[in-house]
């Protein structure tokens, strides 16, 4: 049997399914409970009753309950006030790491191009830079014609401070002068050098000493040699990719020519080199050498190149040539200008622009 607690002040009788009676306990059997309510006397049989509290003690106890059930709602508040407040001013969390372990992506490579590239760093000094060239030309002199060209370029870098670079180049093509009936063969060949000592690191102020050397047999010239001493300084726009060379100085030639007495002549000279890579895979590059004869200065000469490049593989490039060239400084009757626009087809051989 359930014992049960009474007292004067009234009771709360909590039943078996979860129910509360308030009220007054009048008696208790072995069978029955009874109790005075407001509204009326309740009997309730023993088997329902789960237990009796006096008021005073359930409603301390409810009210324990009450104060309790708020303070851990209060606390559950406050934590996820704070928690709101953490994730608000944690950082974004960092990418992962890379896996130093994991192999690194890299672009697939041809065969065959790698090779190529292995057998030139085997064979060529690190300082040895060629290039060969060859296109398709369009002359145009005392007449027009289609020729084609062929050319060698190497650079040498003895130290930081010197470079020596030569350009061996072949020009053949026959046309039918003016007036004519007979095609004739109308080549030339050479060789370009020039030997530069940059005064320091920083590049900027150097010396050029400039030889070249020429068959021409469009002008009439059997030889011709020129060599310049130059003095230069360089302007480097670094933010452009742009650098420009201009160098002046004393110079003399040696001509050998058809109907022309002179063989020797001092001159004058300037120097201008361009060099612009305007986009990752493209530049531009243009080539000035000009002087005038000291003794007779309305007699001068004009050599102007331009050159559009794109590199078009790792082993080939495309470029559209253009030169000019103009001498007053040979006989009266030679052809004075003479302009060619070649379409050049150029391979490099650990070249570097």
């Amino acid at each position: 049997m359930t014992t049960l607690i009474t007292s004067a002040l009234g009771e709360i009788v909590n039943l078996s399914n979860g129910d509360r009676i308030t009220g007054k306990v009048l008696s208790t059997t072995a069978k029955q409970v009874v109790v005075q309510t407001s509204f009326g006397t309740v009997t309730i049989p023993i088997e329902q009753v789960a237990g009796v509290l006096p008021s005073e003690q359930a409603e301390k106890g409810a009210k324990e309950a009450q104060a309790k059930a708020g303070q851990q709602q209060e606390q559950a508040e406050a934590k996820a006030e704070a928690d709101a407040k953490a994730v608000a001013a944690k950082p974004e969390a960092a990418p992962a790491a890379a896996d130093p372990a994991a192999p690194e992506a890299k672009p697939r490579k041809v065969g065959w191009i790698e090779e190529y590239r292995a057998f030139i760093k085997e064979s060529l000094p690190e300082d040895l830079h060629m290039r060969f060239r060859g296109g398709v030309q369009y002359r145009e002199t005392s007449s027009k014609t289609m020729s084609v060209g062929l050319a060698f370029d190497l650079v040498e870098n003895f130290s930081e401070l010197q470079t020596f670079k030569t350009t061996l180049y072949y020009e053949y093509a026959t046309e039918t002068p003016e007036g004519g009936t007979d095609s004739v063969t109308v080549d030339k060949y050479g060789i370009d050098t020039s030997y530069r000592v940059d005064f320091n690191e920083t590049k900027t102020w150097y010396f050029n000493n400039i030889l070249n050397y020429k068959v021409d047999r469009v002008r009439g010239i059997r030889n011709q040699l020129d060599e310049a001493a130059t003095f230069g300084y360089r302007f480097d726009f670094d933010r452009y990719d742009l650098v420009i060379d201009v160098a002046p100085g004393p110079a003399v030639r040696y001509i050998n020519a058809e109907d022309y007495d002179t063989h020797w002549v001092a001159m004058a000279v300037i120097s201008e080199d361009l060099v612009w890579k305007f986009h990752s895979f493209m530049r531009f590059e243009q080539n000035l050498y000009a002087g005038f004869d000291l003794e007779n200065p309305d007699k001068y000469s004009v050599n102007l190149k331009l050159a559009l490049i794109a590199n078009v593989s790792e082993v080939m490039d495309i470029a559209l040539r253009y030169s000019y060239i103009y001498d007053s400084i040979n006989a009266t009757d030679a052809q004075k200008s003479e302009q060619i626009l070649t379409l050049s087809f150029e391979f490099p051989f650990n070249w570097k622009n």
